[in-house]
């Protein structure tokens, strides 16, 4: 029987975190995943996490507090919030940044201004709290480059070709001297992966290329990753988790296994008992997320974390079925907030702010399952829509696959789509009216920091508000989604997994989606999906090489 000091199930960001931070000590670790590439849920992620107070932010003079954000975050969730574990969260996050600078290859960068989700509730900031992973090249993966999971090729240009976070300004300002110049480099270094026949683009960005950095350290720290290899079962020996099945093989654990396999977006079974409109819900997250970490946990003794204020981290999310079965999913993080854009129900009328944060809970308390997003010809061209790119790339094809629905008036429109036709044509002029006057009287759309920052800041008077008048126009359908399940085991500020006795499961960690969410569910800010897993798998890396046997 083959044995390790450390038994992680799951390759993403809170997996291979905890894997670096185990074997820094000298401990052998072994980490398993179920897909037949490794970079979880977090190689198909923006990669952003949410850390007040970090080494970058101080650097950059930015003025923040702990206890300002802690405090934030308290109000946030309200009465059900858990302050140990949000003082883990606060007190590791700067910590394992800086761990991480000085251990691993995986860096980070301040991001962009990005604004807490919050911004009515007194220590929200609207900028220095989110980190992004700085770029990674990924021939430095050498062979191991095909064992990285992709990223979702429909949130990226043609043939796998990544663009950063930090490239939308330049991507704002086309078609500016400096913006051709900057994409023209980025092309031509494309250009030249495809001649040395690379699968894809090797300049990897957001959580593709934070997935990139933590496998190339975990490779060079000695972790032995294994891919296409399913956790069926733990190990209990006397009360104490020993262990883990795979198939037919046993493999110990002498400190500890920890649960790091990913949530269970994609279990049909869980989706029912937790998901509103489950039937019409879809999931951004890789297929491999069927809940397997928190049920093998729940059989060895563990308890839920209990009832969150909401159970997953919504996504608005449109789907094309191709020819060869595959489904493509794309989340609209951006162009619904973009001036011009309009979300309908099926009476045809508008039911919440386009660019919130927190549409897909529009939805739900509508009923608007599915609803329809609206833009005409100008908006499409300028900005793309959905998975048609700026400059209206890819609409033929989008249009005549059916992901796209296009008439030459609102009525027809409303006809090929099914929604009121008089109701449709009453929101368009109201709309109208408000991009003259700037001013959303109905939803405030633009009305805050947070959604100015995804609209256009070239078009005035409001970033968010335009016009939907030049025909023909254009029509998606829309789902309420998901980027990431919020249920899970309950955890104590080591990570230790909690058992339905209230004591600690022995030998039994978990991190990221695993455990149940710090935030109760009620994410305070972008990065606040990846941020916890990388930090929970770091605190439980390091509580687990610190005792072998858990109090």
């Amino acid at each position: 029987m083959r044995e390790f000091d450390v038994v992680v199930v799951g390759s993403g960001a809170a997996g291979m975190t905890a894997a670096l931070r185990a074997a820094a000590t000298g401990a052998s670790v072994l980490v398993l995943e179920k897909a037949p590439q490794f970079g979880g849920t977090t190689s198909v992620s923006g990669g952003g996490i949410w850390i007040p107070d970090s080494p970058q932010a101080r650097a950059a003079g930015v003025k923040d507090s702990r206890a300002v954000a802690r405090q934030y975050v308290l109000d946030v969730i309200g009465p059900t919030a858990e302050p140990d574990l949000i003082d883990a969260y606060l007190d590791a996050g700067p910590e394992m940044v800086e761990w991480l600078e000085r251990h691993s290859a995986v860096h980070f960068l301040l991001s962009l201004p990005s604004s807490d989700w919050y911004p009515q509730v007194a220590g929200a900031a609207d900028h220095g709290r989110l980190l992004a992973p700085q770029e990674f090249d990924g021939k430095k993966l050498g062979v191991h480059f095909a064992d990285l999971k992709p990223a979702r090729e429909e949130f990226n240009a043609p043939g796998g070709f990544m663009i950063d976070l930090f490239d939308l300004p330049y991507l704002a300002q086309m078609p500016s001297a400096r913006s051709i110049i900057h994409f023209g480099k980025l092309a031509a270094r494309f250009g030249a992966d495809k001649v040395r026949r690379y699968p894809r683009g090797t300049r990897l960005t957001m959580g593709n290329a934070l997935a990139a950095r933590l496998l190339r350290s975990a490779l060079d720290a000695g972790v032995v990753m294994e891919k296409g290899a399913a956790v069926d079962q733990l190990v209990v020996k006397d009360g104490r988790v020993t262990g883990v099945r795979v198939g037919a093989e046993q493999i110990g654990a002498r400190m500890g296994v920890l649960l790091a396999s990913g949530g269970f977006s994609a279990s049909e079974q869980l989706r029912k008992a937790y998901i509103p409109f489950a039937e019409q819900h879809v999931s951004i997250l890789p297929y491999e997320n069927t809940g397997d970490g928190m049920n093998m946990g729940l059989d060895a003794g563990a308890a839920l974390g209990g009832e969150n204020i909401v159970n997953a981290v919504w996504a608005v999310v449109s789907k094309l079925t191709r020819p060869d079965g595959y489904v493509a999913r794309y989340a609209h993080l951006i162009d619904m907030s973009k001036p011009g854009c309009i979300a309908v129900n099926a009476r045809g009328e508008r039911f919440g702010n386009e660019a919130s944060v927190h549409f897909v809970e529009a939805m739900h308390a509508d009923g608007a399952v599915p609803a329809h997003i609206i833009g005409d010809a100008a908006f499409v061209k300028k900005y793309g829509m959905g998975m048609v790119y700026p400059g209206g790339g890819g609409l033929k094809k989008l249009v005549a696959a059916g992901y796209v629905i296009e008439a030459p008036t609102l009525r027809a429109l409303a006809a090929k789509i099914g929604v009121d036709a008089d109701g449709l044509e009453k929101t368009v002029a109201r709309m109208n009216r408000f991009a003259e006057t700037g001013t959303d009287t109905e939803f405030g759309k633009g009305d805050t920091q947070i959604d100015i920052e995804i609209g256009d800041p070239k078009h005035k008077p409001n970033p968010c508000l335009g016009p939907v008048e030049k025909a023909p126009f254009y029509a998606i359908k829309i789902y309420p989604g998901d980027g990431s399940t919020t249920v899970g085991l309950k955890i104590d500020a080591r990570c230790r997994v909690i058992g339905a006795d209230g004591r600690a499961v022995s030998g039994l960690y978990a991190a990221g989606l695993d455990a149940n969410s710090i935030w109760r569910g009620k994410s305070p800010a972008h990065g606040c999906n990846v941020g916890p897993a990388m930090v929970t798998g770091f605190i439980a890396g390091k509580a687990m090489v610190e005792e072998l046997v858990p109090a």
